[in-house]
């Protein structure tokens, strides 16, 4: 993300911030996060969750995921879900642009999908990056 001018990275954190807010409205999600490998917050879309607190149990999250691929052998991760024990969900979605892993986080309220609009959000910020 480094290699973009700090007009285009703005642009695009307020176009990630619009694609999170529409995710959310679309899925009846509590919150959303993109964050890159490092655990960064790139944009949030929450008013009940810290951010910083998000990705930074994201970047647990991976590094534990990271572990289970090299102990088992396992190919790359492309979605964690935690569910709590009031059937909410703590979903983790990985994916590339270009060099760059980035993780799509969503809360997902108890009985909703979260697949399909998942997976469109993060086509939008693969257009994004790419324009």
């Amino acid at each position: 993300m480094d290699t973009q001018s700090g007009d285009q990275t703005e642009h695009q954190k307020l176009t990630f911030h619009s694609v999170l807010w529409d995710l959310n409205e679309a899925g009846h999600f509590m919150a959303s996060f993109l964050v890159d490998s490092e655990g960064l917050p790139v944009a949030s879309e929450s008013s009940a969750y810290d951010p910083d607190a998000a990705s930074a149990m994201t970047a647990m999250v991976k590094k534990v995921v990271e572990q289970a691929q090299f102990q088992l052998h396992l190919s790359d991760a492309v979605e964690v879900n935690i569910r709590a024990d009031d059937k909410t969900h703590l979903v983790c979605r990985y994916f590339s642009l270009g060099d760059e892993t980035l993780i799509l986080v969503v809360v997902v309220p108890p009985g909703k999908p979260y697949r399909l609009v998942t997976t469109r959000a993060i086509k939008a910020i693969k257009n994004i990056w790419s324009d």
